[in-house]
């Protein structure tokens, strides 16, 4: 370590431990601009989902998979972009479910009153009436305060729904589950091992603490399958190598997993 770096941490020290209200203050400023430059970010508007979106609608996309499809913000904003497309949503949550059938209107749509999981059967999951959005099969609501209520729900197999519809192949597959991700995926066993599956958008936060599967465990997943990498950033996919750094749940809270043999989405979607 260099001189200069010493004397630059020493400082950092001092000021951060030794001026009460100023080091918070500058705290909670340092802090909300790495969120900031992390792409912590929710909004589909502006954290690079929809411009994800805009991008692969370039290319061709036949069919897709909205996974927790929630009140169908995510499946109408695919409708507007993707003019030929098929799109399959699931939503185990009755309640949610109605909504979303009532706010989705389309005959391009297979709607489907249950979820995808590793192995079929019937799960109890952690519904949050206020917040449907964070209802999940992983517990983990102490991250999340408020009521919550248990229901049982209906899942599947991906790979039994793909053969059961003659489903070839998945283009655009997003998963938003709330920590159950890696079930949805390793439903989809068969079709990850035949190559089927051409892109997969994932969300990664706090809850994966709960369920125990991590961005390293993502990268050894999806990349043992052939695919690439990155999180999603306001202006492109920031394809990488998994850096155990990167495990800090203050970054982008999603992913994208584009296959090699796909060079043409690859390119279209990277951050430049």
């Amino acid at each position: 370590m260099s001189l200069l770096d010493r004397a630059v941490r020493g400082v950092n020290r001092l000021i951060s431990q030794n001026f009460g209200p100023l080091s918070t203050a500058l705290y909670h400023t340092a802090n909300a601009y790495t969120k900031s430059y992390n792409n912590l970010n929710y909004d589909m508007k502006s954290n690079g989902e929809y411009r994800l979106l805009d991008k692969l609608a370039r290319l061709e996309t036949k069919t897709i998979f909205d996974v927790g499809a929630n009140k169908g913000e995510y499946a109408k904003a695919c409708l507007s972009r993707f003019k030929d497309a098929e799109l399959h949503a699931f939503e185990l949550v009755p309640e949610t479910y109605a909504r979303f059938v009532a706010n989705v209107r389309s005959d391009r749509v297979v709607a489907n009153d249950f979820g995808l999981s590793d192995q079929p059967g019937t799960v109890e999951i952690h519904v949050n009436p206020r917040k449907d959005g964070l209802s999940s099969l992983i517990e983990g609501t102490a991250i999340n305060k408020g009521s919550w209520t248990r229901q049982s729900v209906r899942v599947i197999r991906g790979d039994d729904y793909c053969a059961d519809r003659s489903i070839a192949r998945i283009d655009f597959l997003k998963l938003d589950v709330e920590g159950a991700e890696h079930l949805v995926l390793e439903g989809f066993s068969r079709m990850l091992a035949e190559g089927r599956i051409s892109v997969i958008q994932f969300e990664y936060g706090m809850i994966n603490i709960y369920a125990k599967f991590l961005l390293l465990d993502f990268w050894r997943v999806l990349t043992g399958h052939g695919f690439v990498l990155g999180p999603v950033m306001p202006r492109g996919v920031a394809f990488k190598s998994y850096n155990p750094r990167d495990e800090t749940f203050q970054g982008p809270p999603n992913f994208v997993a584009v296959h090699a043999s796909k060079p043409e989405i690859i390119q279209a979607v990277r951050l430049r």
